[in-house]
């Protein structure tokens, strides 16, 4: 008797399947479906060529349907009728499989797992499938040219992601690169492809001037939202990290006794652990914040959604204020930065607390508390800097770290 789809997707190994003995169901004309101890089904059909018995797998259940496997086995029985084993047929296509394109990549990829994090592999792999594999990924390996290549980067690129064009580029490079080693391909067709993706114009966040500061804080104390709101704009202010690492700040990352703030890679644009070095009055708005006692886990938890605050309550804040278009949260890193530069603070310091990724910047040796006595010091500084701003005064004695390790 046929199976059909509720029967199968209802079967499980019995109490007899074992590695070496699954459970067989029949569809028919030597069809089975294969039902392994792992739960795994399988479609394989028995067949006879030159009076040998012999078994094919078709290939595995949902992914194969009955339908599927059905008209599968109509091409099989053909084939045999014209005298053609179905296992050379296979072996042909497998060996024809081993040089596309797709079949390196998944290798490269597969290898890339293992030594990523979770995080930058999912973002690199997603790019794969959705913006490569569709194009080049079925074509044998050999055949690529670099017209094929420069057509998906400028595919990416006309979405407005030419720094994204260039890291496909890039990893189609890497995957040739293997290739090549492998003695799959003869040569990179993606040298020089970088340089036909237009420069990426960076886009500056609105932001204010540090003689502004003053008036954004007292409208701050005069907004009336949630405190939690209030207190994550200042703490933006202390520390100026980015929005999204403000947002999903947890209890469990803060080192009260040390005043550290320690983010781990997965938590960074760059994925590389960060440390926050924590001003007493950063230190003072976590301790306002825990005694409300809203979340074991998210620092700045909205109760409303029983969520961690969403980028938009910040910025919307902002923008009743009278700042839309003037200030975003993430304008407190530019303003930090600027600052501190005009006061002669280390260079370095500075783009290490940024969490910048740059050659001409921060060394990609990247240590999480590299200079950290300065980068401590330089925190609080800021942080007097800001409050003295604000009420306005401004005769604080900055020392000049400048030449200090």
């Amino acid at each position: 008797m046929a199976l059909t789809d509720t029967q199968i997707r209802k079967l499980k190994p019995t109490e007899q399947c074992t590695p070496t003995r699954p459970d067989k169901y029949s569809d028919g004309d030597n069809l089975r479906l294969w039902v392994r101890h792992t739960g795994a089904k399988v479609w394989v059909y028995d067949y006879s060529y030159n009076g040998k018995r012999q078994s094919l797998t078709l290939g595995k259940y949902p992914f194969l349907t009955i339908a599927g496997a059905r008209a599968r086995l109509a091409e099989i029985q053909e084939q045999l009728a014209n005298g053609i084993n179905p296992k050379d047929v296979k072996r042909k296509n497998t060996v024809s499989l081993i040089n596309t394109f797709d079949h390196h990549a998944s290798a490269f990829y597969a290898y890339q797992q293992k030594h990523l994090a979770a995080s930058t592999y999912r973002r690199a792999f997603t790019q794969y499938e959705r913006d490569i594999k569709p194009f080049i990924g079925s074509m044998d390996i050999g055949s690529i040219t670099a017209p094929d290549i420069l057509q998906i980067a400028k595919r990416i690129e006309a979405r407005g992601a030419g720094d994204m064009a260039k890291r496909a580029i890039r990893k189609i490079g890497q995957v040739f690169k293997q290739a090549i080693r492998e003695g799959h391909a003869k040569y990179d067709p993606t040298t020089g492809l970088t340089e036909a993706i237009k420069p990426h114009k960076v886009k500056h966040h609105a932001r204010i001037e540090f003689e502004d500061l003053p008036q954004l804080l007292n409208h701050v104390d005069q907004y009336r939202g949630h405190p939690v709101v209030k207190w994550g704009l200042y703490f933006l202010c202390y520390t100026f990290v980015r929005t999204q690492e403000l947002r999903f700040m947890t209890w469990q990352e803060i080192d009260f006794n040390a005043r550290l703030w320690r983010l781990s890679p997965e938590r960074m644009k760059k994925e590389r652990p960060h440390i926050v070095p924590l001003s007493p009055q950063a230190m003072a708005i976590l301790e306002h914040i825990r005694a409300l006692g809203l979340s074991d886990t998210y620092v700045f938890y909205n109760t409303s959604t029983r969520k961690a605050y969403s980028e938009n309550a910040f910025l919307n804040a902002l923008y009743r204020m009278g700042y839309k278009g003037i200030m975003t949260g993430h304008g407190f890193r530019g303003l930090a930065s600027t600052v501190l530069h005009e006061r002669q603070y280390q260079h370095a310091a500075i783009e290490l607390q940024l969490a910048h990724d740059d050659d001409d910047k921060v060394s990609k040796a990247y240590n999480g508390a590299e200079l950290l006595p300065y980068r401590v010091k330089m925190m609080n500084d800021w942080a007097d800097m800001v409050d003295h701003a604000k009420t306005g005064l401004d005769n604080i004695v900055y020392v000049d770290f400048t030449k200090q390790a």
